[in-house]
């Protein structure tokens, strides 16, 4: 199986990444929270929502870069 390459699956989770925060951020930014006022049942799903892809899409983010550094490590000769 073939995979992508690093630069697009790096491009990949990081517009995940930004889809996260935006979700965590929509509350407050759309209007549908005030800032002063106790979250509703909107605003904790958002959040917990957001802050969930946030940490998946950095986590695999930090998996494939680990990866592709460590086959590129095991391609290089010994006698180097």
């Amino acid at each position: 199986m073939k995979t992508l390459p690093l630069p697009l699956q790096t491009l990949i989770s990081l517009l995940f990444t930004a889809a996260g925060v935006w979700i965590v951020l929509a509350p407050t930014a759309v209007g549908y929270q005030d800032l002063t006022a106790d979250w509703t049942a909107a605003t904790t799903n958002d959040v917990l929502a957001g802050a969930a892809l946030v940490l998946i899409s950095l986590g695999l983010l930090t998996a494939q870069i680990t990866a592709t550094v460590r086959a590129r490590l095991r391609a290089v000769p010994a006698d180097r």
